[in-house]
């Protein structure tokens, strides 16, 4: 009932701003600015001219380049939010409140009542209504709770990535500042576990890592950043991946991929269920396989395309790679062929801001971060191939700052609430104002609610069934 109110002040708030289309009539100047925005594709650029027109008070050309913006990455929240701000500064209600309709209806909740630019969209019962949504959006969704902490005099040893070794109930994390992994035991105690790294011959900054399908081994990449210790113009661009024993952490193997150019950023690894293990090199944009006693990677797909995956998964077969790219959204890749599609074909969910992965009972579990409120959430798959269905998990824990990576383990998902990352320069240097905070690991289950969830969405097709909905 409240959805069908929400679409009658809609309809009702296009008169409201029926006035306004005349002051809205394009100059010559105004349409030959608008078709070169519309041929243009370079995100960065197009955010320039954004800011450009804002400063000069075009209001017009400012709502056309968050238009194209907003078309070329329909699933960027922020994208969506900055559009609303556009409409309203011109005084489109309608467009602004469908804009901000369609962030709320995903859940999520953005800064409205007290934003200057929405001030002209202020004073009818559909503000009101997004305003509340918003507010309720932005609440605590979800039963996570705070199973480890990491106190602030380690905290800035970056530890961006863990995984949970079920067999010894331990967490493992890695360090990029100093190359080591950690581990914490189940009385909180935080020691040294594999301290091997070498700034001559590596291995270097431990990058990312993940446990073997039989949680008998871990896999370490690691590379030669600014972020660590040991860095240096020597090293430069290097990277490995090292293969250790899980029970005592001793040296399997060491990788060198020579068939691989220089610089090399190895990333987002992923083991599948043959034993494969896939992981992208940042630098060419490229997802790699180690097949099970290779010394070599093969190249499985190219994604210049892409640039800022940060996790990858495969389904029960691996017939499939999942990519979350953090900018444009979720992505599959069918290993049969290496052709890559999109998980959001019509654009009309917000995918983007994902920095970890997991497919679970033949769902995927995603770490959302990059949006507003930050959240975990379960994608609920049609034969592997498309997304029926999305819900969340967790959402505003009072322990959320920035949320990191994350491990799963049995029916839970362990994962960093606030990540010091964003606490950096670029040379890994803690920036002036700032200070490393206490680390802490959170627990969520992975079927908080799900039964509900999946009754609804039965409802739902059953309703769809019966108009002759596809």
């Amino acid at each position: 009932m409240k959805n069908l109110m929400l679409v009658s002040l809609l309809l009702l708030s296009q008169l409201v701003t029926a006035q306004a289309l005349d002051k809205n009539q394009l100059s010559e100047a105004d349409k030959t600015f608008q078709q070169e925005v519309m041929r243009a594709n370079h995100i960065p650029q197009l955010l320039q001219v954004a800011e450009g027109t804002l400063k000069k008070d075009e209001l017009k050309r400012h709502l056309m380049v968050w238009q194209r913006l907003a078309a070329l990455q329909p699933n960027n929240p922020q994208f969506q939010y900055q559009l609303a701000k556009a409409y309203a500064l011109m005084d489109d209600k309608t467009g602004a409140y469908n804009a901000l309709v369609k962030l709320q209806n995903a859940g999520l909740s953005y800064e409205v009542d007290e934003v200057d630019a929405f001030t002209n969209i202020q004073g009818t019962k559909v503000y009101d209504y997004i305003v509340d949504g918003m507010a309720d959006n932005a609440a605590h969704y979800g039963e996570g709770k705070v199973v480890a902490t990491v106190d602030d005099s380690f905290s800035g040893m970056l530890f961006e990535n863990i995984v949970y070794d079920k067999n010894n109930q331990r967490f493992l994390l890695a360090s990029i500042r100093s190359g080591e992994i950690y581990q914490i035991n189940q009385q909180g105690k935080l020691s040294s576990f594999i301290t091997d790294a070498n700034a001559e011959k590596g291995p270097w900054g431990a990058v990312d890592m993940v446990l073997s399908q039989d949680n008998k081994s871990l896999w370490v990449a690691s590379a030669a950043m600014p972020q660590y210790n040991g860095f240096s113009e020597q090293n430069m661009g290097a990277a490995m991946m090292s293969h250790y024993r899980l029970s005592d952490g001793e040296l399997i193997k060491r990788y060198e991929f020579k068939n691989i150019e220089t610089p090399q950023l190895l990333s987002a690894l992923h083991v599948g269920q043959k034993g494969i293990l896939y992981f992208l090199n940042v630098f060419d944009q490229t997802i790699y396989q180690l097949n099970p006693n290779s010394e070599q990677p093969v190249k499985v797909i190219a994604i210049p395309g892409l640039s800022a995956v940060k996790a990858i998964t495969s389904n029960a077969d691996d017939s499939y790679l999942y990519v979350a790219d953090f900018e444009k959204g979720l992505f599959i890749v069918d290993t049969s062929t290496s052709k890559i599609g999109t998980l959001d074909p019509q654009g009309e969910r917000f995918f983007t801001g994902i920095n970890d992965l997991f497919y679970v009972d033949g769902d995927l579990i995603g770490i959302q971060s990059g949006i507003s409120p930050a959240r975990l959430m379960r994608f609920d798959l049609a034969q592997d191939l498309a997304i029926k269905m999305s819900f969340p998990l967790e959402a505003s824990h009072e322990a959320f700052v920035t949320l990191g990576n994350g491990t799963i383990a049995d029916d839970s998902i362990y994962y960093v609430a606030n990540s010091q990352w964003e606490k950096m320069d670029l040379g890994g240097n803690l920036i002036e104002g700032e200070q490393w905070q206490p680390l802490k690991i959170m627990k969520s289950p992975l079927a908080y609610r799900l039964e509900e969830h999946m009754e609804s969405q039965k409802r739902m097709e059953e309703i769809k069934k019966k108009r002759g909905i596809k």
